[in-house]
């Protein structure tokens, strides 16, 4: 018997909670898997991911690579950082052995022990002397003697003084070098650290409404997202895979409260962060509406409508959906950071069919967005014309020399706004509520939405289908007020 767990985090686009059963056939599997292995001189965590597609993602602890097994989620650049820790490192080391910490070690013993021996033959000889006073001894030659004694016991000290002084120099200057070494070796090992962060962050949340910084403020811990649950999730999203369940399990030698074959939790400190955002890629996809020619699903915020020209942004609702229509054709796009009713094609007569009625703008479409503030105006026109911002590429501004743009709008509660394209722009309606209606919608960073996820949805799509109009609606996910 296992406990029961989930893996469970916060979905960042949308606020709701998200999770994945630690199933008993996930169990099973892994015990499976166990047979598999073999022993370990060194521990570590595997795990494995069971998926709706019939698929057994398998992964490991670390940042090895092995044939059938998840990869690193991301192969660091070359650098030359880790070649010169390694020579700083032989540096430090061939510095702390210098033969100099040993000598100076030495001769301070030996004048320690020499000093030690006259001033413990000089107790004896007070001893003496005192004695010698009771007896009623010269006192005139008995403090000669003493002040004798006193004197070498001065040159003694200087005598070592001056034999010491050239090492202590010597070890000094060495204790110099090694803080200056040890400093450059931080601030080497910080500068790598920073740009593996900058790498993972890129691979994990590249186009996605987060970043790695959000999640972890006080920065990453080392070895984030080398454990298997991110691997695991990461792979099913670049794959396009539906995961139903996880597993992760310890093997090899105990360590700490680790045991050889039991199951245990995602990590506070490393995974956990990381599991909210990677489940919100994962989710199964909800469809709207699906026959022989059309089909309808909703877009997560966040993700691709069409693959990316980089490897990192391959994952795309199109390859999601590939694996269960593969014949499926492309319509019409969402803004990656836009959710909600997307329409595809599954035959190319449907595919021209609407992209016809799209070009001739028979196709009514409605977007709710929840605004950084309420504008002054609750409905009405923006017949405001747009073009690229030459100033700032990737992003538009309401020109005169641009395209016509025209979007219709209607308070529905608060800041809670509907608008109705009647032109396709890229960016329409993001840049007429920031420039038109002088209020970005919430999370729009390009605009001046602030941070968070960008509260945009496409909520309802009117289009005519088999010669009868057809309306689709889906629920807005963000909250509304």
């Amino acid at each position: 018997m296992h406990d029961p767990y989930h893996y469970q985090g916060i979905c960042p686009q949308t606020g709701r909670p998200l999770r994945l059963e630690r199933t008993a056939q996930a169990v099973a599997a892994a015990f499976e898997l166990m047979r598999e292995l073999p022993e370990l001189v060194e521990g570590k965590m595997f795990g494995l991911l069971l998926t709706a597609e019939g698929t057994i993602l398998r992964a490991f602890s670390g940042t090895q690579k092995q044939e059938g097994w998840a990869p690193p989620i991301y192969t660091p650049a070359p650098s030359p950082v880790p070649a010169q820790l390694d020579q700083l490192k032989l540096e430090l080391q061939s510095l702390a052995t210098h033969p100099a910490f040993a000598r100076l070690s030495q001769l301070d013993g030996d004048w320690n022990d020499r000093i030690s021996q006259f001033q413990q033959a000089s107790r004896q000889a007070k001893a003496d002397r005192d004695h010698l006073r009771q007896q009623g001894g010269d006192e005139a030659s008995l403090t000669l003697q003493s002040q004798r004694e006193g004197g070498a016991l001065r040159r003694l000290r200087a005598q070592r003084r001056a034999e010491l002084a050239p090492l202590e120099q010597e070890v000094s200057e060495l204790r110099s070098r090694i803080a200056e070494w040890k400093k450059r070796r931080r601030e080497l090992s910080a500068r790598l650290q920073r740009q593996m962060h900058d790498e993972l962050s890129q691979t994990l949340s590249a186009g996605q409404p987060w970043s790695l910084a959000s999640l972890f403020p006080a920065g990453p811990p080392t070895g984030t997202g080398e454990c298997c649950a991110p691997k695991l999730l990461y792979q099913a999203a670049r794959s396009a895979l539906t995961p139903i369940g996880m597993a992760e399990f310890w093997w090899g030698p105990p360590q700490g409260a680790r045991q050889p074959g039991q199951f245990y939790a995602a990590c506070a400190e490393r995974c956990q962060p990381l599991i909210g955002p990677l489940l919100a890629r994962v989710q199964p996809l909800e469809i709207l509406y699906q026959d022989k020619q059309l089909l309808a699903v909703v877009k997560p915020p966040g993700v691709l409508t069409m693959p990316g020209r980089q490897d990192w942004n391959q994952d795309c609702l199109w390859h999601r959906l590939q694996r269960q229509f593969p014949d499926i054709l492309p319509v019409h796009r969402l803004d990656m950071e836009t959710s909600g009713i997307c329409l595809w094609a599954l035959n190319p007569e449907c595919q021209r069919e609407l992209q016809r009625q799209f070009a001739q703008r028979l196709v009514k479409k409605v977007y709710q967005a929840l605004l950084v503030r309420q504008p002054a105006r609750t409905s009405g026109s923006l017949d405001l014309p747009l073009a690229r911002d030459p100033d700032q590429p990737g992003r538009y501004r309401v020109d005169p020399t641009g395209k016509p743009s025209l979007t219709e709008f209607a308070q529905i509660q608060g800041a809670l706004y509907e608008f109705r394209p009647h032109t396709g722009r890229s960016h329409q309606i993001r840049v007429h509520a920031a420039q038109g209606l002088q209020a970005p919608i919430q999370g729009d960073r390009l605009y001046g939405g602030g941070e968070g996820p960008l509260r945009l949805h496409a909520s309802s799509v009117t289009l005519l289908h088999g010669g009868r109009p057809l309306k689709l609606e889906a629920a807005t996910p963000f909250p509304q007020m």
